[in-house]
């Protein structure tokens, strides 16, 4: 995907297995059923989609994956078999770790945040030798004191050795310019730190919401996840991102949603918000 002078690249790093009522909260399942049909054990297929993005200076990669290092029963319960993970997806389109230049980690859970780190021998290292990686305060400290509601979700050795390594920026601003049209902003919601990341470019913007809108189906305003530690907030900023991406043109890149990854925001004939796939012959923007 072409925008202005930088290359965006919704990455395959594999798809896993997850609850579906945790996934759509309070919808009930005969509805969300209907979306995403569960397997017998109630879990529903979710796709992990990192971002790549070049620009004419650097390579920037927006979260990680799982990783390789989930034990045996982490890997049963995802689900997770072969998938490609996120390096042999960079390695597919030409790029090594030793090239990323900067990791954005919207959140610490690990879906997300663990493929940040490596195995050497004995030692957790970055996987990415020569990035720095990027994550918000109230993250980071909600990553080492989780509450009883999303424990679950972290596990500190997907992260703390970024910070062993000096290679962690810890900021705290709600929004701050990475350079080169490159933005995050904090939304919070689904977790306090979280993170969505923007492009802009020629007056055109792509914008990677997470978990803030982790599929198409959670466009619409009530269908939060069950993990959102913050619900209500997490309806007040997907609803002021929908209204600004569909005034804007502005093109979508979802992290979970197994029919792909990449859209516009449209209106249906009820005037609610739906995803418009954008076909891979076409440039988005």
């Amino acid at each position: 995907m072409i925008l202005g002078p930088h290359v965006l690249t919704p990455l395959d790093a594999g798809s896993f297995l997850y609850d579906g009522g945790a996934m759509f909260g309070v919808v009930p399942r005969v509805i969300w059923g209907r979306l995403l049909e569960p397997d017998g054990d109630n879990r529903i297929l979710l796709a992990l989609v990192p971002l790549l993005i070049e620009t004419p200076t650097r390579r920037i990669l927006v979260d990680t994956g799982f990783g390789p290092r989930l034990g045996k029963r982490e890997r049963k319960v995802f689900g997770l078999g072969d998938d490609s993970g996120v390096v042999t997806a960079l390695r597919s389109h030409g790029v090594t770790p030793e090239k990323i230049d900067l990791v954005i980690l919207t959140h610490l859970h690990m879906d997300h945040a663990g493929g940040a780190v490596a195995k050497s021998g004995d030692v957790l290292v970055p996987a990415f030798p020569n990035a720095r990686y990027l994550v918000h305060e109230l993250e980071w400290t909600e990553g080492h004191a989780p509450n009883a509601m999303n424990a679950a979700a972290y596990r500190l050795d997907d992260f703390a050795p970024l910070h062993e390594a000096g290679v962690l920026d810890i900021i705290t601003d709600d929004e701050m310019s990475l350079g080169e049209g490159v933005s995050v902003v904090r939304t919070g919601g689904h977790c306090a730190g979280h993170l969505i990341v923007t492009v802009t470019s020629d007056g055109e913007t792509a914008v990677y919401p997470a978990d803030l809108i982790p599929t198409r189906h959670h466009l619409r305003a009530p269908y939060t996840a069950g993990v959102d530690v913050y619900p209500l907030e997490v309806i007040e900023r997907k609803e002021e991102l929908l209204r600004e991406a569909a005034e804007g043109g502005w093109t979508l890149i979802l992290d979970h949603d197994p029919a792909g990854a990449v859209g516009r925001v449209t209106h249906d004939e009820k005037g609610r918000y739906r995803f418009e796939d954008i076909p891979d012959t076409e440039e988005p923007v």
